[in-house]
């Protein structure tokens, strides 16, 4: 879940940002973000209003449906400073969905 901070702590900013739509083929996964050293942020927002979307830290080959972080209709993951990973996300659904995503590098 995206999570918008309070006014009282310091918020991240970023100058350098790709927003893009990964289009999902049932029970085809793909690539959504190859992996990036330099990654500080990325959101990924599931635009559908009726399937589930499974991001998966890796290789598409190292997850399934179901099997990694699990998307419902209309909801978000966030990686930031806490939870901060470089390497590649994919990801994989039951039914045809689309997939919203941002990266920011710095």
């Amino acid at each position: 879940m995206i999570n918008n901070s309070s006014n009282t702590i310091e918020v991240a900013k970023y100058s350098n940002c790709t927003h893009g739509d990964k289009d999902l083929i049932a029970i085809v996964g793909d690539t959504v973000l190859n992996a990036n050293s330099v990654r500080q942020y990325a959101a990924f927002i599931n635009n559908s209003s009726s399937c589930d979307i499974t991001l998966i830290l890796g290789d598409k080959s190292k997850g399934a449906i179901g099997r990694g972080i699990i998307l419902k209709p209309r909801g978000s993951y966030e990686i930031n400073q806490s939870n901060l990973y470089v390497g590649k996300v994919s990801a994989v659904s039951a039914n045809n969905c689309r997939l919203t995503f941002t990266e920011c590098v710095e």
